[in-house]
């Protein structure tokens, strides 16, 4: 790493040479360093014949200014080189310039030291005057680095994950998709890639070795066909462990959502029935009967809009007054008594430690949930029948995909 303090000793010593400028067509540049250099410094990298100089160049790189909100350019001169053997062309190098960047490191130094200090891109990007691209390739840089040297370790150190978890994320505005793989024990991120389908994920058993995962004992993932059917086949002896936080959630929008969605929609087409009863008959009796209903039917539907976190919520986590509610919603509504009944009954199963009595257990509530002639159950239970050992796994294994 070169600097340019002292730049009259320290270049001319290093074959440059440094001056000051005043009439720079940029107006922030007012140092200039020209290599002296020639082609009998240079031997060509692949046959190591002589060299001869064919061009030059010239390129202003951005330096850490001298005082804030002010911007400091070098601009470097160098010469190209071709080798007089197989014509090989190389570019002389500029010593204080930070790689893939238009940067000094000594600029590079001071972002990398604020992005340790979990300082955004575009705090730096603002403070600094450097474009983003710029600061998120010095950021991969290190990134690039510390992962090498992480890797190393592990392998000097024989390691060897027990539990994985595998899971997606969105990316992009929720347009993509991104897979990981991370070890439950110690956080590491073992493997990152794009996509979630079978062809992607594939990826992770091909840029390892598969005696890393010698000692694997359980890997938790969500009911994605692709993850499960890829241990399958690369780690058919581990046990797959279905996260629990994704199939109560799967459940709380595609059971409880749906079913309580689908009464109030009832309320108020009840209501909307009643409306018109009330402009096609001459009674006022019913008229005032059929009015006071259609209210209580729109009272029922608003209730039941806004209801969704107390169904959701655990009995402990409610007051007195969202108690009472959840008992009138539930005396009132025959299928989300169901739903909700099922709900704390998977709760409780993911409370299990005998696999055998899980197993026993979720088998009856799958088959609670086809007998139960809602819908939504109907289908929510059809798809997880066959998921059933790796729901009970957790009894064994009580990991899940959140660290």
């Amino acid at each position: 790493m070169l600097f340019y303090y002292h730049n009259e000793i320290t270049f001319n010593c290093q074959y440059y040479r440094t001056e000051n400028i005043t009439n720079h067509p940029n107006p922030h540049c007012h140092t200039r360093v020209t290599s002296l250099r020639t082609a009998r410094d240079f031997s060509c990298p692949h046959c190591h014949s002589r060299m001869y100089s064919y061009g030059a160049f010239s390129v202003l790189i951005k330096d850490f200014p001298d005082l804030p909100k002010q911007k400091k350019y070098i601009e470097f001169s160098g010469r190209r080189f071709r080798c007089t053997s197989c014509g090989e062309t190389i570019t002389e190098d500029i010593p204080c310039q930070c790689p893939f960047t238009r940067v000094t490191w000594d600029m590079a130094l001071w972002i990398i030291h604020l992005l340790k200090c979990h300082t955004s891109i575009s705090a730096i990007s603002a403070m600094l005057s450097v474009h983003w691209s710029t600061i998120q390739k010095i950021q991969k840089h290190i990134m690039d680095k510390a992962l090498a040297a992480f890797e190393t370790c592990l392998k000097k150190s024989n390691y060897r994950p027990r539990y994985l978890a595998v899971d997606e994320f969105a990316i992009h505005k929720g347009h993509r998709y991104a897979t990981c793989v991370m070890d439950l024990e110690t956080g590491f991120i073992l493997w990152a890639g794009l996509g979630r389908s079978m062809a992607d994920f594939e990826h992770f058993f091909k840029s390892i070795d598969l005696s890393l995962l010698s000692r694997l004992k359980a890997v938790a993932m969500d009911m994605n066909a692709s993850f499960n059917r890829l241990f399958q086949k690369y780690c058919p002896k581990v046990p797959i462990v279905y996260d629990r936080y994704h199939m109560q959630a799967q459940f709380g929008r595609d059971v409880m959502g749906a079913v309580r969605l689908e009464e109030a929609q009832k309320h108020r087409q009840e209501a909307e029935a009643l409306k018109e009863y009330t402009k096609e008959t001459n009674n006022p009796e019913l008229q005032k009967m059929a009015r006071e209903k259609s209210h209580e039917e729109r009272k029922l539907y608003t209730e039941l809009k806004k209801s969704r976190w107390i169904l959701l919520k655990k009995d402990d986590h409610l007051n007195e007054r969202q108690k009472t509610h959840l008992l009138d919603i539930l005396s009132e509504h025959r299928d989300l008594a169901i739903c909700y009944a099922m709900k704390q009954e998977m709760t409780r199963l993911f409370t299990l430690t005998d696999y055998e009595e899980a197993l026993a257990g979720w088998t009856k509530w799958i088959q609670a949930g086809l007998e139960s002639g809602i819908p939504a159950l109907v289908k929510f239970a059809r798809q997880k029948q066959k998921r059933i050992k790796g729901l009970a796994a957790h009894a064994l294994y009580p990991i899940n995909t959140g660290k």
